[in-house]
């Protein structure tokens, strides 16, 4: 990799101490859903740490929580797995797409992910307010649909141009919900006013385009050798006639846009908490919320160094079982 560093102002928060309690139950329930079946699945998922993610994200989670976020994270990454590798089948993908979105719409979950899905969308909206549970089903939904539109992409070579693909991209990193689930560790039910608040909907923009445009940097290698192009360094060499140096130059400069982005919104938002008169315990969680931002892009940041998903030479971190329902 040419870029070597990144501007990453923000401070580590640590690890959680309840990482190994909470991976054991992780693989347990990974293992109860049939989503590791086979020595191939199961590597991969060890190559993913998904409970190392959230223990840097959540550092002070209790083992309840970090437990469920890393559940989730790992069926995220089994459902990822399902169409960034293989070669794409748009009528496969949209029959995915199609009975996971039926999950979020209370029709009867039919095969593997989905059943699974069915069980964590429960535990996770559980207790949750009206306006978080229709925010994080548009975010899914949103999410889910990136790879229908990737699946014909891909075949066409109709490739979206940078601009284009920045936003897809935050859609498709999948990282506004785990924005969003991430409130359950601290016992946040974010109000729908912050949510909303201009300087709160461009920090969480700006935070999930930094993990997401981070993931692409450290994905370079795996996503070239498998064709897939959904990558801004891998798109910028194929729409600009860039080398991999100025590609990745780019794309290093567009993740110190964000960061800069997220500290101008992180101060704006006082005022505009003030502004719309949102007070005491709300207005509290909304700036330790915009606080945990900070964290889990940091965390986003040294999690990918420790996965060897990432870390990995190609044929290794492609490595990869059949896919599943």
């Amino acid at each position: 990799m040419e870029v070597t560093e990144f501007f990453m102002p923000f401070d580590p928060e640590g690890l959680n101490p309840l990482e190994v309690e909470a991976e054991a139950g992780m693989w347990t329930w990974l293992e109860n859903y049939g989503l590791v079946p086979t020595e191939l699945t199961r590597r991969r998922m060890e190559r993913t740490r998904p409970t190392r993610m959230y223990a840097l994200w959540c550092p002070r989670a209790d083992l309840e929580s970090l437990t469920l976020l890393s559940q989730y994270t790992a069926w995220a990454f089994v459902v990822d797995d399902q169409f960034d590798i293989e070669i794409p089948e748009p009528s496969r993908c949209l029959d995915i797409v199609r009975g996971l979105n039926g999950v979020l719409d209370g029709e009867p979950p039919s095969g593997l992910l989905a059943i699974a899905f069915a069980d964590l969308w429960d535990r996770l909206s559980r207790g949750r307010s009206v306006e978080w549970r229709e925010s994080v089903r548009a975010e899914l939904r949103a999410w889910l649909w990136t790879y229908y539109t990737e699946s014909v992409g891909r075949l066409s070579g109709n490739l979206p141009d940078l601009e284009t693909y920045r936003a897809h991209r935050r859609d498709g990193v999948a990282l506004f919900v785990f924005l969003d689930i991430s409130e359950i560790a601290d016992g946040i039910d974010l109000h729908p006013g912050a949510r909303h608040l201009p300087a709160m909907h461009r920090l969480r923009q700006a935070a999930v385009e930094h993990m997401g445009l981070f993931n692409d940097v450290l994905s370079v290698p795996s996503d070239e050798a498998s064709g897939y192009l959904y990558n801004s360094v891998l798109l910028a060499e194929y729409h600009y006639g860039h080398s991999r140096t100025e590609a990745m130059e780019l794309v290093n400069s567009m993740l110190t846009e964000c960061i800069e982005q997220m500290t101008d919104a992180r101060k704006r938002l006082p005022d505009e908490l003030d502004d719309a008169g949102i007070t005491g315990t709300d207005r509290d969680d909304a700036l330790i919320t915009a606080q945990n931002y900070t964290i889990y892009v940091r965390a986003n940041h040294d999690y990918h160094y420790q996965a060897a998903r990432y870390t990995s030479a190609p044929q290794e971190a492609l490595e990869h079982g059949s896919p599943l329902s």
